[in-house]
C-alpha cells in the first residue's frame, strides 16, 4: 500500500473526483417542478439544486425500498 505512505499533496489528488461522475446534461422541467425543488432547497439548507436533486433522488430510492440510507 505505497499510497498510504504518499506525500500529502499526492495522496488528496488520488482522492480527488472519487465516487462522482459528472455529465453535462440538460434537464428541462416545467417552471413549477423548479419551483418545488427550490423550496425543497430552501427548506433544507442546501448550497444548489445539485445537491437538492440528489437529496430528492435518494429520499425516493429509500421510499422504494431500492436503497437502505
Amino acid at each position: 500500500m505505497d499510497w498510504m505512505n504518499a506525500p500529502t499533496k499526492v495522496a488528496q489528488e488520488a482522492g480527488r473526483n472519487v465516487g462522482g461522475i459528472k455529465a453535462a446534461k440538460t434537464i428541462n422541467l416545467q417552471i413549477s417542478y423548479w419551483a418545488l425543488l427550490e423550496q425543497i432547497r430552501s427548506k433544507k439548507g442546501f448550497k444548489n439544486g445539485n445537491e437538492t436533486m440528489c437529496y430528492v433522488i435518494m429520499e425516493k430510492a429509500i421510499e422504494l425500498g431500492l436503497e437502505t440510507g
